[in-house]
């Protein structure tokens, strides 16, 4: 079963198209990401990313991203940032098949979970006015299933005015990705500035991050049996 909110992808296409799609969108996003935290310095955004400096401008030349200064962290939010949940899946992915998580700014959890589904939920925090500039979007493909922070409506066609206003969304937003998994998947979990935690898993999982640290976690001591254990962001 879906539960997805409506600002969440729900058209249906081909799996293959749709997942190109979903992955050169988050291509752009981890690009702008980097030169957020690098503030707009090309050199400084690929080492973040670890590759040469050549190959960051082929990409940015045919994702359709101009070079220019970008403010790291974002602009101040008035009165504090604001939290929106902007997506929350439940579903059966096979043991075998691979779950994929790729956040931009902003932690990702993975925890153990004991039901049989995969549960993802993702939150939205900072200035509510530029959070257009991000969605967080899900395939179910072959190969498993893959949620995806992208930015949103950046296209190599691109006005320079658009583009300076989705760098500087996309440098305001952060994006928390957290997943209860069961026994037997796949996993990989990452993120560009941020950390990458996974809870109660040992096998099974890649987890990396460009601006951040991993961390794998032992389980927390069983709760006791009247107790629910809420499913929630991890801050």
């Amino acid at each position: 079963m879906l539960l997805r909110s409506p600002s969440a992808e729900t058209e249906t296409e081909p799996p293959a198209s749709d997942l190109r799609g979903l992955l050169e969108a988050y291509e752009r996003g981890v690009i702008l990401a980097a030169l957020g935290a690098a503030g707009g310095r090309q050199r400084s955004a690929a080492a973040l990313l670890r590759i040469l400096p050549s190959t960051l401008n082929e990409k940015m030349k045919r994702l359709g991203i101009k070079a220019q200064r970008i403010h790291a962290g974002g602009a101040a939010v008035p009165g504090g940032a604001e939290d929106e949940a902007c997506l929350e899946w439940r579903g059966l992915v096979p043991p075998g098949a691979t779950l994929e998580l790729r956040g931009l700014n902003g932690p990702v959890r993975v925890e153990a979970g004991a039901a049989d589904r995969v549960e993802v939920k993702a939150v939205r925090r900072g200035d509510r006015r530029a959070f257009s500039a991000i969605e967080v979007k899900i395939v179910e493909h072959a190969r498993g299933v893959t949620v995806c922070a992208v930015c949103q409506g950046l296209e190599g066609t691109a006005s320079s005015r658009l583009f300076r206003r989705l760098s500087r969304g996309v440098a305001a937003v952060r994006v928390d990705l957290v997943a209860r998994v069961p026994p037997g998947l796949h996993v990989v979990a990452s993120t560009v500035n941020d950390d990458v935690e996974v809870v109660g898993l040992s096998g099974n999982v890649d987890a990396g991050t460009a601006n951040g640290h991993v961390r794998f976690l032992p389980a927390p001591p069983p709760a006791a049996p009247s107790a629910t254990a809420p499913f929630r962001s991890p801050r």
